[in-house]
């Protein structure tokens, strides 16, 4: 079989861009991202300042240090490649419900939250030159032992925690809580968020917690083969609370696709989307990791 017309790639590329706009990562609207160029990017940022006081007249000046934060984003690439059989090339690649388009954009956006996942606990590179390794401890990532249930007592712990961070003190600020079925479970059976007696904020729409204490509610899978929340050996999970100022996503390349012949199989195709991104945390006080029991 000769290469896929030009007129179907197209096709199918317009079907990939409509499903990208219907199919969004979870953390899409909880993150900042930003377009970088070359192999490595940097996020940079400045710490907070004190006014000074002027005493007397005709006074000098006094410069204010103000801190600068520089952080390594590391441009990496994912990709999504199916082979597709001659057979299956006509009907499906001008289906106007492409189920393949529909698994790509869905894998890509996948990664994407694996990602921003991923970098909430990861060490970073600081300095010009990146030459200083933070763990997250060392940045100030607190973690929030929650083994014994996500209850109402653990999200006000997490809530104090920023705000002794003065994180969210001076303006509105928007937070997300990244949970899996059994978190979800226990706070539904917390009265004080389900409850208008406590509460006059609706957080519960068709049985499902949509926030908490100002946390807008994140669901993942618990017990897919690959969970995105991280359990470890012991059975705990790694929930994730975090400011939406807390991950910045870094894109050099749009999805970019392709249709292609395969001549080393027989009448074969292959359809592929390539996407360059990478993600650092901001700053440690701006993520938590909230510790939780996973059930088998």
């Amino acid at each position: 079989m000769g290469r896929v017309d030009e007129a179907l790639i197209t096709q199918f590329t317009d079907i990939c861009h409509q499903q990208s706009q219907q199919i969004k990562a979870r953390l899409r609207p909880y993150v900042n991202v930003i377009p970088i160029k070359g192999d490595v990017a940097t996020y940079d940022g400045v710490g907070t300042v004190e006014a000074r006081e002027i005493l007397g007249r005709i006074q000098p000046v006094q410069f204010t240090d103000i801190e600068h934060y520089r952080r390594k984003i590391t441009r990496r690439r994912f990709e999504v490649t199916i082979p597709v059989d001659s057979s299956d090339v006509r009907g499906m690649l001008t289906d106007p419900h492409s189920k393949y388009a529909q698994a790509i954009v869905m894998g890509i956006e996948r990664r994407f939250d694996r990602l921003c996942l991923e970098a909430a606990f990861a060490d970073v590179w600081v300095g010009r030159e990146f030459d200083k390794k933070l763990t997250a401890v060392e940045d100030g990532v607190i973690t929030v032992d929650a083994t014994s249930g996500l209850t109402y007592e653990k999200l006000l712990e997490i809530k104090q925690n920023f705000i002794d961070a003065d994180v969210g003190n001076d303006m509105p600020e928007k937070f997300f809580l990244g949970i899996a079925g059994d978190e979800h479970t226990d706070m539904m059976n917390e009265t004080k968020l389900i409850s208008g007696d406590y509460s006059r904020q609706y957080v519960i729409d068709k049985g499902e917690i949509q926030n908490a204490l100002g946390f807008d509610i994140v669901k993942y899978a618990g017990k897919a083969k690959k969970p995105m929340l991280k359990v470890d050996g012991s059975g705990n999970r790694e929930c994730i609370a975090a400011s939406t100022r807390g991950i910045v996503v870094g894109v050099s390349l749009a999805p970019k696709l392709s249709v292609d012949n395969r001549p080393d199989y027989y009448e074969t195709d292959q359809i592929q989307m390539i996407v360059e991104m990478g993600a650092v945390r901001t700053e440690g006080c701006l993520v938590q990791k909230v510790k939780t029991t996973a059930t088998a």
